[in-house]
């Protein structure tokens, strides 16, 4: 049996009751994906998990679609703001969707590891903060390769690099990066909350290892 999102087609914000079946569907798609090599590069990656993710949402017929690379422009002027790695579209509204922006994490060169967990949060979730991707929405995701495959470390290098930029990411006080509360049983998937112009943005985090 098909899954179906509540919201109507024409809704200013993205189905909630699709978030927790976007995770199921990328940490199972990851499962049955061909792994990267502890080289390749993240465009390429995405690339190839783009295609195997729109296999595995067709068989489940998931009610949306997967745009891989789309262009955000800024409204009125068209200036390109970025290309958001996968924007996963619903109903029939262009500006209503579900971007993650993939990073690679603990990335390993010349024998030496680099977290790179700082990229993560200034070239990933910051584009969420600046209203560069998901302008006037309340939620996206971030999905995290760990190339050297230790994805609890990973997380622990991305939450340092979150508590040392927690104002910049307009988080409220004594928050950080937690538990996810839809998949609590998830250790590698896990949230952060950012206050925005009057309203709470979620961003979902999702870490997977080769």
């Amino acid at each position: 049996m098909g899954y179906a999102g509540t919201a109507d087609s024409w809704a200013a914000l993205f189905p909630n009751d699709l978030v927790p079946k976007i995770i199921d569907l990328v940490l199972e798609c990851w499962n049955t994906f061909h792994k990267p090599s502890a080289d390749e590069l993240e465009v390429p990656i995405t690339r190839r998990f783009c295609v195997h993710l729109r296999g595995q949402k067709d068989r489940s017929r998931l009610p949306f679609n997967i745009v891989h690379e789309s262009e955000e422009l800024k409204e009125g002027s068209g200036e390109l703001l970025g290309r958001i790695d996968l924007r996963l579209v619903h109903g029939f509204r262009d500006d209503v969707y579900f971007a993650i922006e993939c990073k690679r994490l603990n990335v390993v060169s010349n024998g030496k590891r680099s977290s790179l967990a700082g990229d993560y949060v200034e070239k990933g979730m910051m584009r969420f903060i600046t209203g560069k991707y998901a302008g006037g929405l309340d939620k996206g995701g971030m999905l995290g390769y760990v190339m050297d495959g230790n994805v609890s470390d990973a997380i622990d290098s991305v939450k340092g690099a979150i508590n040392s930029r927690s104002t910049d990411l307009a988080m409220p006080s004594g928050t950080s990066l937690s538990a996810c509360a839809i998949r609590a049983d998830l250790d590698h998937v896990k949230q952060t909350s950012h206050q925005l112009s009057g309203k709470m943005f979620f961003i979902y985090h999702l870490f997977v290892g080769l």
